[in-house]
């Protein structure tokens, strides 16, 4: 019978150990923030691909690049972009009256919509048409595209948060009625801190 150090059983202890404690902080779902106070929680299986600060004074914006890179988005392949400007733009009204005259121009409708379908593919149907939709405690300005040809479907969606527009753009390859799961956590978790 072959015997086995003590030295040896610890080593594949520990290193069994370390691997389960990568596993479960790979898991666990980090904080990302954005500027002024904005953050977002990044669920379990999505990494920041890229992160572009291109503010300069009050021009420019803030950009994240996510990708999901659990199991199930090899075959959706679930991206999500989100943007931040540099400077306030909301309305003296609040951010409700900022998030209701986004559109109130049936001009500036008709170009959101055109710009959307054209982000996705030409040939895109809307599953959901432009419009105000609650995620969490927060109302967004929201379109969903369903996308044809091998293109991914979109899900665009504005929101204010204390006179910051932030604006989310995620893709995904799922066909199912139920899409954009991480998108809609994420979206969820929008929050503000103050100093």
């Amino acid at each position: 019978m072959k015997r086995v150090s003590l030295a040896a059983v610890l080593i594949q202890l520990l290193a069994a150990t370390a691997s389960i404690a990568q596993d479960v902080q790979s898991e666990a779902p980090t904080e990302i923030t954005l500027d002024d106070g904005i953050s977002f929680t990044l669920p379990a299986g999505w990494v920041v691909a890229n992160r572009r600060d291109t503010r300069r004074g009050d021009k420019g914006q803030l950009s994240v690049n996510l990708v999901c890179e659990s199991a199930r988005c090899q075959k959706t392949q679930e991206t999500c972009h989100f943007r931040m400007p540099a400077q306030r733009s909301g309305t003296q009204g609040g951010d409700a009256a900022s998030l209701a005259a986004l559109y109130a121009d049936p001009l500036d409708r008709y170009f959101r919509l055109r710009a959307v379908r054209n982000a996705t593919s030409k040939d895109a149907e809307f599953r959901k048409m432009l419009g105000p939709m609650t995620i969490g405690t927060r109302d967004w300005q929201v379109v969903e595209t369903d996308a044809r040809h091998n293109m991914k479907s979109g899900l665009f969606a504005q929101t204010f948060i204390d006179g910051f527009e932030i604006l989310a753009i995620c893709k995904t390859c799922e066909t199912g009625e139920i899409r954009h799961q991480g998108a809609m956590e994420m979206m969820k978790s929008f929050r503000r801190d103050e100093d």
